[in-house]
């Protein structure tokens, strides 16, 4: 079976577009599983058990200098159950930035 140029091209972008995908979900799952710890440690309720992308750039690396990708991803806690509070996480590549939470109600 023979491929020519077009086609191997075409298959080529395709299996990045799959890799980017895969290594994205598993970048989301760190990061909602980080959002489950930082609410057990807080004495908090994660709501809807889910983290959603609000965010994506290119930065730089300050350890290594390497490029990298910088996701942020929303959530949404509560403290006392009646009211609902956001919170973002930022990682760069798989490494934990920053968790940061709305000012709440401490019971």
């Amino acid at each position: 079976m023979w491929f020519d140029l077009t086609a191997l091209i075409w298959m080529t972008l395709l299996a990045v577009v799959a890799l980017l995908w895969w290594q994205n979900l598993k970048v989301r799952e760190l990061a909602l599983k980080q959002v489950k710890h930082y609410c057990n440690r807080e004495a908090l309720q994660l709501l809807d058990q889910s983290v959603a992308l609000r965010g994506l750039s290119i930065t730089r690396s300050p350890q290594s200098g390497q490029l990298s990708l910088k996701r942020r991803y929303a959530f949404e806690f509560t403290s006392t159950g009646d009211e609902r509070y956001q919170g973002y996480i930022e990682l760069l590549g798989a490494r934990l930035l920053r968790i940061e939470v709305d000012a709440h109600r401490i019971p």
